[in-house]
């Protein structure tokens, strides 16, 4: 296929766009910025190929122009074969299909008819999966790329390798045994497909109704058997039960006995304690009398010693009176003496801030007079600013618009239609110019020039097709006039003087802009007024409050009058903090609090002995001593008497054991319930197995059924069996030879592919291929490298490489390759030196093949000699203008 012209509309970010007269073969390089639409240009050819107008795929869908209520459009001239065809397609919007076939016959067909044609020339004439894989998308540069398979590919190499075409590779024979095979397995896994696998399910489910029905026929007898068994069960429970009730009748009568012995035990044991709780009361009760006597007597002495302390704190107490009185007396002079001595130093400090407030306010004030005259001078400077500033960019943009403008005149003088006018002191008019002539003048003469020779008026008109220089001309004073109108300025000189006062107005801006905030030193005006204001302030309170004239030159007596009355308050505070201190440890009244403590504690005493007095003459009015010493002997006897009768009771209950023969009732009530429940169950299973029997008639019949289900879904699977093991073998053996064919292909393939690499890696490159003729690994002066170990430059280098190659062995002995080749954005990743080698191929493959670059940065292309090369932005620019 060649691309002759493709023309675009509406197509994503692409309004129109034309690209005609593209030759059939070199490298046709179209340059761009990113998203200016190149690779755009690739979907388009796919899409105009691929889908029908009427398509609604996603594919489509994603083509539609953003914020535009228009269908995408895709007009595509080409070769394919012998047929040269214009299609034209239109989605979504009121879809178009128009077909055109120019040759080897013309033709035109629309709607349907035009899909239904173009798609029979594509399929008699392009090998699509070459074109797949020729098609470089951005992105998608596979350097492994598989060639094993594309029907091109395949033909080129069996011609290369010089074996005839013995059907190894896509024959109807493979595409029936295909067929076939996919009829019972997965063509990726090779498992059994549901349909063949539902047959071993079939024969597996047949399987297992048999047996479930060989088990229901056994069933049936061991039915009838457990049915006499469970009557012979029962028949023995009831011989068994009577006796089992009787025994369950005794053993609860002893069961019961023992436990009244137990319980009377029990009922002794809580005597015996109670006895012994009694006892030990008795015995606490006398302690404690005991006690409450020896603590009265000791209270007496403690009383009596406390008395005799509290005479002695007495005497302590008044001598500390005398020596407290004596020394607040010293403290509170310190005191006044300290009071004195601060209130000078406060009138000293508070004159000697007022003079410094007073030249804080004279700076200030300096300070604010420079701050507005700058900021007066910063605002003159803002305010004078330029609506529209010329800059060094408009200047160079006026610069080559001037020199483009000298370009163009230059090429119009030059290319531009001469008249030789010959007369002797004539005038003649060009365009309304009166031009003197004598002897012979060559005048340039444009489409449209009027001369004016004498009675003669003369218009020069040029042939159709040629290049009308004067209007590129024309262009390019529109394109100066229009940039000096931007910047308001007449001429290229006046737009440049008029940059250097601007760039010298915002010089001087800078400057002030720095000098009004070195003034500020990181504040702001108003903040400096506000603290001039405060300062005012403390000036006028300060002076409110000093009696006496000051000047600024008063301020170092000032400071050392302050300094003076500071010294004083030190002096008589060290004075105060030392009379204070010799009062301190007479603060707290030590020998007042020892009095008053020994006074408290002996009170307290007193009081106490009267209460342990009291207390011991109560207990003995209610109980005597006496008494409490025979109750206690009462309460010893009372715990021996209570101990002998709980020792008799709790051996007649030990040897009752009331736990064992509760435990030997409890099991003889547990026979007779299993027992009843036995026989219960026996009589239900009874009942069951006579319901069983009765279902399970006609077992065997069902039996008959279903080993007759089971012999024909074996057959079933039999058969299908043979077929699906005859179409994989007969695959196996088909893709046996065509591997073997495919391996035969490998020496040409590896040959075309090195005879590209060995310009870029050297004479002693060579390459490893897989069954897909996909490079696996490349050998370099005998080091052999994976694929998945290589740089992403060498893996990009290999997979143009591998691309040129098929290009080569498909073209043959062809004058043009039948697919173009198309590199979207590539050689990203590849160093300068391999560049120029890339570059050396892509005109190799351009000699006989169509090659379209697509690429942003086309100085990756500086050393091909491109058989033409386009710019988005003309294209865009000189369609717009065409348009």
């Amino acid at each position: 296929m060649r691309i002759h012209s493709v023309v675009i509309d509406n197509f994503r970010a692409i309004e129109h766009l034309e690209m005609d007269d593209l030759p059939e073969t070199g490298v046709i390089i179209i340059e761009g910025n990113n998203e200016a639409g190149k690779s755009t240009i690739l979907d388009a050819i796919t899409l105009v190929l691929r889908w029908p107008a009427k398509s609604k795929r996603q594919e489509v869908k994603a083509c539609a122009p953003a914020g535009r209520d228009e269908g995408p459009e895709v007009a595509l001239t080409a070769t394919v074969g012998q047929t040269t065809f214009r299609i034209r397609k239109r989605w979504l919007k009121k879809p178009v299909s128009e077909l055109s076939v120019t040759a080897p016959t013309r033709a035109q067909y629309t709607g349907e008819e035009a899909e239904a044609q173009l798609e029979a020339i594509l399929s008699a004439n392009l090998d699509r999966e070459l074109a797949e894989l020729l098609f470089l998308r951005q992105g998608e540069l596979e350097a492994g790329a598989q060639a094993a398979g594309v029907s091109s590919i395949s033909t080129a190499l069996q011609a290369a390798s010089g074996s005839e075409a013995v059907g190894e590779e896509d024959t109807e024979l493979m595409a029936a045994v295909e067929k076939e095979y996919r009829r019972y397995f997965q063509p990726k896994t090779g498992k059994p497909k549901a349909d063949y696998q539902a047959l071993f399910a079939a024969v597996e489910a047949a399987r297992e109704a048999a047996e479930g029905a060989r088990q229901q026929v056994g069933a049936l007898a061991g039915y009838v058997d457990e049915h006499a068994r469970r009557q012979e069960e029962i028949r023995r429970v009831d011989a068994e039960l009577p006796g089992a009730e009787e025994e369950a009748v005794e053993l609860a009568r002893a069961a019961g006995e023992a436990a009244q012995l137990r319980d009377k035990a029990q009922q002794a044991g809580q005597q015996l304690a109670q006895a012994r709780v009694n006892f030990e009361r008795a015995e606490n009760d006398l302690e404690a009398r005991e006690a409450l006597v020896a603590r009265v007597s000791a209270t007496e002495a403690e009383a009596e010693s406390l008395r005799a302390d509290a005479e002695q704190a007495r005497e302590a107490r008044d001598a500390e009176q005398a020596r407290v009185a004596q020394l607040t007396e010293e403290r509170d002079a310190a005191k006044q003496t300290l009071d004195n001595a601060r209130e000078r130093a406060k009138a000293a400090a508070k004159a000697l801030e007022l003079i410094r407030a007073r030249r804080h306010l004279r700076e200030r004030d300096e300070l604010l007079a420079r701050v507005e005259e700058a900021d007066a001078a910063y605002t003159a400077l803002v305010e004078s600013v330029p609506s529209r500033v010329v800059t060094d960019s408009d200047i160079n943009a006026l610069d080559a618009a001037e020199s483009e403008l000298k370009l163009q005149r230059t090429l119009r003088d030059t290319a531009a239609a001469k008249l030789d006018i010959s007369a002797d002191r004539a005038t003649i008019t060009v365009d309304g110019s009166p031009l003197d002539i004598n002897g012979t003048t060559a005048v340039n003469v444009f489409e449209g020039t009027e001369l004016q020779l004498g009675d003669f008026h003369v218009v020069y008109r040029a042939a159709r097709g040629t290049t009308d220089s004067h209007e590129a001309v024309e262009r390019a004073e529109r394109a100066l006039q229009e940039l000096l109108e931007a910047v308001g300025c007449g001429t290229v000189a006046e737009a440049r003087a008029t940059r250097d006062a601007h760039r010298d107005h915002a010089a001087e801006l800078a400057a002030a802009t720095r000098r009004r905030e070195d003034l500020l030193s990181g504040s702001d005006l108003a903040t400096l007024r506000a603290e001039r204001t405060a300062l005012a302030q403390r000036v006028e309170q300060l002076t409110a409050h000093t009696s006496t004239e000051l000047s600024l030159d008063d301020e170092s007596v000032a400071a050392l009058a302050a300094a003076d009355g500071d010294t004083a308050v030190s002096q008589a505070e060290a004075a105060a903090d030392a009379a204070e201190a010799k009062l301190k440890p007479f603060a707290e009244r030590p020998a007042h609090a020892a009095l008053v403590a020994l006074e408290t504690k002996a009170e307290a005493k007193e009081h106490e002995l009267e209460a342990v007095r009291a207390e011991r003459a109560a207990v003995e009015e209610k109980q005597s001593t006496e008494e409490l010493a025979q109750a206690l002997e009462a309460a010893r006897a009372a715990v021996e008497e209570a101990k002998v009768v709980a020792d008799s009771l709790a051996a007649d209950a030990a040897a009752a054991n009331p736990d064992i023969a509760e435990q030997l009732a409890r099991g003889a009530e547990n026979r007779v319930a299993t027992l009843q429940d036995r026989r219960a169950q026996a009589q239900n299973r009874l009942i069951e197995l006579g319901g069983r029997i009765e279902m399970a008639e006609g077992a065997a019949e069902r039996l008959d059924r279903a080993e007759a289900e089971l012999e024909k879904a074996e057959s079933d699977l039999e058969r299908a069996t043979r077929r699906a093991d005859a179409a994989r073998l007969l695959r196996e053996t088909m893709v046996a030879h065509r591997d073997a064919a495919r391996a035969r292909y490998t020496a040409p393939f590896n040959d075309a592919v090195r005879k590209h690499a060995s310009v870029i890696f050297g004479p002693t490159v060579d390459f490893n291929f897989g069954d897909q003729l996909e490079v696996t690994a490349r050998t370099v002066d005998g080091v052999t490298v994976p694929l998945t170990d290589l740089s992403g430059g060498t893996k990009e280098q290999l997979a143009l490489l591998t691309r040129f190659a098929i290009a080569d062995l498909v073209t043959g002995s062809g004058e043009t390759a039948p697919v173009p080749v198309v590199v979207d954005d590539a050689l990203g990743a590849t160093d300068p030196d391999r560049l120029g080698l890339m570059n050396v191929l892509f005109e190799q493959v351009g000699q006989k093949a169509q090659v379209l670059v697509l690429t942003c940065f086309p100085q990756r292309f500086d050393r091909v000699n491109a058989a033409k090369r386009l710019s988005m932005d003309e294209l865009k620019l000189r369609n717009a203008g065409s348009a």
